[in-house]
């Protein structure tokens, strides 16, 4: 069966007393009368009385559920810890589907006086219908038309064919091929990403509408690729379409020698862009690519054509930018200006060179750089992205440049009495504390990255956040003259897991730190030492400035 949450409906009864001016009104015991329908066969109901009950007065003949025919149908029943409770569950075998059930509490229940509950309550309620697997044809349209039903999953699959696909409840749960689309529940607008078939350890999550590739499914989970790893979600989350049923797809493309990632909605049937960097070589400009890790592309036939990182998806946040503090802020300076000038009729953008929250902040940027070991052009990145330019409502309200403690499902308005207390919190309470060290909570590589590596795993539930903030960091360079492109360090990615890094080329150095996992993003210093065995790597850990790997454990990225 499709794997559902169901609330536990609380019935609320009122215990009498032996006078008359004690007794609940009648209206709680009709509302709890009432007929209930399509009831999850595991069903577990809790009934909640407005005073403590007597343990002893609570058991089978006081409490329980009877089938059409007279016979006791239900679980275990239990009083919880304030006694206020009595929860009943379901069989083990569960409800019979599309049966109705008595649920009966006699007035033998008691309460530590002994004074009972002033009349018996009786409840109906019917179990939901068995759910029905359809095998389906789809067409060359995406529409659907039936084969043949079957009443389990399995059933379903062993007859389904390798161009069919299969329905529950009307609702596709299995297909050859297409994407998946994530949707929120009545609980969350996130969809939390799996490493395993059970859905018991999450790695990461989307928001919803994120567009994932299909891999494959069953009636209680959806395989998907998720930037190049296969993981699982719920089929709770899974909005599946057929590959013949696309009316769009997300692509790549190139624009004046630059790469453009166009996503689409399927929503709202729109696609929207953003610039990343410097276009792969093999690319040209009018054909779309595919990708789903921003890295591998094909063309539209699947063709695999080349791999290409985006260089500052993929440079270490420890780095340092070529550029002064004063050349910081009149980059800052000039790009307000701009905006300002180029949208004259975008109210967020008048008089933004005079109200940004951005304005001076290069000093206190390299500062950070100097004392915290975060490239401050990366934090002016992500300041850039999360707060349009310091003219956000909350960056100009509550100084908040970040989106700091701005959930999806809880936006806080957290507020900071400057920008460098905002700054400050940004480094000491996420990024050097969660997310760059290498054994961190968060740490899965100290680059923006995507939801299988870096920062943008754990930070922000857009899978493109890492490369929307990449392309705000390759921009601003490219308006100051290019320096940090011009001179760019050689990146890589670990091969092994258990990996040490060491302070000193040889395995008689002390290990710094270890990789747990292997695919860890590296920014080479030298590769060229005369101890040939071993590369420089830019530390993760702010503890260190340079570390050293064994080259077997290094391969090399192109990067663009």
């Amino acid at each position: 069966m499709l794997k559902r949450k169901f609330l536990s409906k609380y019935m609320i009864i009122g215990l009498a007393a032996l006078c008359l001016m004690f007794v609940f009104p009648t209206l709680a015991g009709a509302a709890l009368m009432d007929d209930a329908h399509n009831v999850n066969p595991n069903k577990t109901w809790t009934i909640t009385f407005n005073k403590e009950v007597n343990p002893s007065s609570i058991h089978a003949s006081t409490v329980y559920v009877l089938d059409q025919f007279g016979e006791k149908k239900h679980g275990a029943i239990t009083v919880s810890s304030d006694r206020k409770s009595v929860i009943i569950t379901a069989p083990i075998e569960g409800y019979t589907p599309s049966e109705t059930y008595t649920l009966y509490i006699t007035n033998s229940i008691i309460d530590d006086l002994g004074k009972p509950l002033s009349k018996n309550i009786q409840k109906k309620f019917t179990i939901e219908a068995p759910g029905v697997y359809d095998i389906v044809n789809i067409a060359s349209n995406g529409s659907t038309s039936l084969v043949k039903s079957y009443d389990s999953f399995e059933n379903a699959l062993t007859n389904m064919k390798t161009n069919q696909g299969i329905q529950y409840k009307g609702t596709l749960i299995k297909m050859p091929s297409g994407m998946v689309v994530t949707k929120a529940t009545s609980s969350s607008v996130l969809t939390n990403i799996y490493s395993d078939k059970l859905l018991t350890k999450p790695v990461t999550y989307v928001i919803s509408n994120t567009e994932l590739l299909y891999v494959d499914s069953t009636d209680s989970y959806v395989e998907v690729n998720v930037a190049g790893k296969n993981m699982f979600i719920s089929q709770e989350n899974s909005n599946l379409i057929p590959k013949n049923a696309l009316a769009g797809k997300s692509y790549y493309s190139v624009s004046n020698g630059e790469l453009v990632h166009s996503i689409y909605s399927t929503s709202s049937k729109t696609y929207s862009s953003y610039q990343i960097g410097v276009a792969p070589s093999f690319m040209t400009s009018g054909q779309k690519y595919y990708s789903v890790d921003g890295s591998h592309f094909t063309n539209t036939s699947g063709q695999e054509l080349g791999i290409s990182y985006p260089y500052f998806e993929y440079l270490s946040a420890r780095s340092k930018t070529n550029y002064t503090a004063e050349e910081i802020d009149a980059y800052i300076l000039s790009m307000l200006q701009k905006l300002e000038m180029d949208f004259p009729t975008n109210i967020q953008y008048q008089l933004a060179s005079q109200k940004s929250k951005l304005i001076g902040l290069g000093t206190y940027l390299k500062q950070i750089e100097e004392t915290q070991h975060i490239n401050a052009l990366f934090i002016l990145a992500i300041a850039q992205h999360e707060s349009a330019y310091g003219l956000s409502s909350r960056a100009q309200q509550y100084n908040n440049l970040f989106g700091l403690y701005v959930s999806d499902n809880n936006p806080l308005a957290m507020n900071f009495l400057t920008v460098e207390q905002n700054i400050n919190e940004l480094i000491n309470s996420f990024l050097n504390k969660n997310y760059l060290p290498p054994n961190a909570g968060y740490a899965n590589g100290a680059v923006f990255g995507n939801k299988s590596i870096g920062i943008n795993m754990k930070y922000a539930s857009d899978p493109y956040w890492g490369a929307k903030a990449a392309g705000h960091m390759y921009r601003i360079d490219k308006m100051m003259g290019g320096k940090d492109s011009i001179s760019k360090y050689k990146l890589g990615i670990t091969n092994t897991s258990g990996l040490n890094v060491r302070t000193g080329p040889g395995t008689n150095y002390t290990a710094a730190y270890r990789y747990t996992n292997t695919g860890m993003p590296i920014t080479i210093l030298d590769d060229n030492l005369s101890e040939s065995d071993w590369i420089k790597v830019l530390s993760d850990s702010k503890d260190y400035e340079e570390l050293y790997i064994h080259r077997d454990y290094i391969q090399e990225i192109p990067v663009k």
